[in-house]
């Protein structure tokens, strides 16, 4: 079975350099000067959105918007990461490979983890945005209306942990 690129990034540093510096060369990342307006824009989107997937579970019929939603949310909190290291993005590859570039580390030593501790995604948190991004693909675009709500509250669950991570990261980031 192939590696999804995502996969081959978060293993291949040239690599990842290597779709960086191409997708600069293709717009699909660009340099950013406003950084603090974006990065607060891209927040507030994502707690919106994470304020519809509540409203939108408690109506109990519209779970495939709540997954919609939880997905922009982890979309937007990423965004926001994006722009703290001075780059934006409307390309959802381009996106993750900011995430990956800039905040997922593999080997670091005890003292490096403990000083990036807080700045640091996790892959579990990347992977929850892949989840997430697969699960809005079938919820946006697929025939099917009825999702199952443990799904949607189970993915609400993670988009939340998401955004939260993402406001420590930028908390402890000096601006």
């Amino acid at each position: 079975m192939a590696k999804e690129i995502w996969e081959i990034w978060l293993e291949n540093e040239e690599r990842r350099q290597k779709d960086f510096e191409k997708y600069l060369k293709l717009k699909k990342i660009k340099l950013e000067t406003e950084i603090k307006e974006l990065i607060q824009g891209h927040i507030d989107k994502a707690d919106h959105n994470l304020k519809f997937v509540k409203s939108t579970l408690e109506l109990k019929e519209f779970n495939d918007w709540a997954i919609v939603s939880a997905y922009y949310s982890i979309y937007h909190a990423s965004l926001a990461l994006c722009a703290l290291k001075g780059y934006s993005t409307k390309d959802h590859l381009a996106t993750l490979l900011i995430l990956i570039k800039n905040f997922y580390q593999k080997e670091l030593n005890k003292e490096e983890i403990e000083m990036v501790n807080k700045t640091t995604i996790e892959k579990e948190e990347v992977l929850y945005y892949i989840e997430a991004k697969t699960e809005r693909k079938k919820a946006s675009y697929s025939t099917k209306i009825l999702f199952d709500k443990e799904e949607a509250e189970n993915l609400q669950k993670k988009a939340i942990n998401f955004v939260n991570k993402v406001k420590e990261i930028i908390d402890s980031a000096s601006l």
